[in-house]
């Protein structure tokens, strides 16, 4: 019987021994190698970006509207352009930098770069918690519609809304220039679910296209697109298709990019397409919307000087893309806040009532008996 008691202690010092050492390697990183995972709030792993043809290494760079987009320059960093309001409905102007939602790379640069949130610039302008519907690109230009209320939000959402866009290609757009409008009905790939393949996975999309202005040397041209469908990237991806790449786009922005520095031209770091209008039909929370907003001031400067083949035909024939921009809504003054206690304003002391509440009611606080906590070790 001692030399089974022996054997056992011996046992069990053994095995606490192996598990401490185990927690020891494990703690030291010395199985799982060097951490890629990063919390809530810790640096992102970090990224090479390709800049002129030189390999940089770093965090991504955030543009903030300020460097992209030159619509309103007056305008507040947590500021946001109000275009038209009514009780459940507002339109704001999308700059060109401005994320539609937080994220995490916005709130690490959040001390350089302030207001790079539409939803948070309309929340500080409205003064009120506001549903986006529909989004556009951080790099992409245009209006922008809101709801102010849960039940509009959800009316909106299913409404059947227009939308026009305006985007400048590389292609001179020799051939669909006489042709009209015509349609892109090309299935695309929403992003892929775990477990899905990639057929599986194809929906149908459709977006109406068509050639406004061309020319070449550079090859650049005018296309006004409608999408039907709400697919990820379906302007981008439908015009790539048909050889009808956007400026700024990721896919050929470095090829593209020195393709026009070898004209003359600079390009600027943001996609160059521009949500020019929307179009609410009547529902049972809003009015008949319509509201169109022009390309912003840097956009018709790069139009006019850039491509001088098309640009005075395109201002003449489109006015409202090269017009200046629009008139923002006045908003009503906020209420009045009460003035701040100061030395010149002390706070009035309670009177002698409220001290005696007061009073009595810690002292029942204190006297009262507390519940203590269930132990789980009285459970089991």
């Amino acid at each position: 019987m001692k030399h089974v008691f022996l054997h056992g202690w011996a046992r069990r010092t053994t095995l606490l021994l192996l598990l401490l050492l185990t927690g020891a390697f494990v703690s030291l990183g010395a199985f799982t190698g060097p951490r890629q995972v990063t919390r809530f709030g810790s640096p992102p792993p970090r990224r090479i970006l390709r800049r002129g043809g030189a390999d940089v290494v770093g965090q991504t760079e955030l543009l903030g509207p300020a460097e992209l987009d030159d619509m309103y320059p007056d305008l507040g960093p947590k500021e946001a352009a109000v275009l038209d309001l009514g009780p459940t409905w507002a339109v704001l102007y999308n700059p060109s930098g401005t994320a539609a939602h937080w994220s995490r790379e916005l709130m690490q640069q959040s001390k350089q770069a302030e207001g790079l949130s539409l939803i948070g610039r309309a929340k500080t302008t409205l003064r009120q918690k506001l549903h986006l519907i529909g989004r556009l690109d951080r790099t992409v230009s245009g209006l922008s519609l809101l709801a102010r209320d849960p039940e509009t939000a959800c009316v909106l959402g299913g409404a059947n809304i227009s939308k026009v866009y305006y985007a400048l290609c590389r292609n001179s757009g020799e051939e669909y220039l006489n042709r009209g409008p015509f349609w892109i009905d090309r299935p695309l790939q929403d992003k892929r679910p775990f477990g899905r393949s990639r057929k599986e996975n194809l929906k149908p999309s459709l977006t109406e296209a068509e050639v406004l202005f061309g020319s070449k040397d550079p090859d650049c041209c005018l296309v006004r697109v409608a999408p039907r469908t709400g697919r990820y990237h379906q302007i981008r991806r439908h015009l790539r298709n048909i050889s009808f790449p956007i400026l700024g786009d990721q896919y050929y922005e470095r090829a593209t990019r020195q393709y026009f520095e070898s004209h003359g031209v600079k390009l600027p770091r943001r996609v160059l397409l521009h949500l020019h209008s929307i179009t609410v039909p009547e529902t049972g929370k809003t009015p008949r919307i319509h509201v169109t907003c022009p390309f912003p001031p840097n956009m018709v400067q790069l139009i006019r000087d850039s491509f001088p083949a098309w640009a005075s035909e395109a201002e003449e024939k489109l006015p409202e893309l090269f017009a200046s921009p629009p008139a923002r809504r006045n908003l009503p003054e906020p209420p009045q806040q009460a003035p701040k206690r100061t030395k010149a304003n002390p706070p009035r002391k309670p009177g002698l009532w409220k001290q005696l509440k007061t009073k009595v009611i810690g002292w029942f606080h204190s006297w009262r008996p507390r519940r203590r906590a269930p132990s789980f070790a009285k459970r089991w």
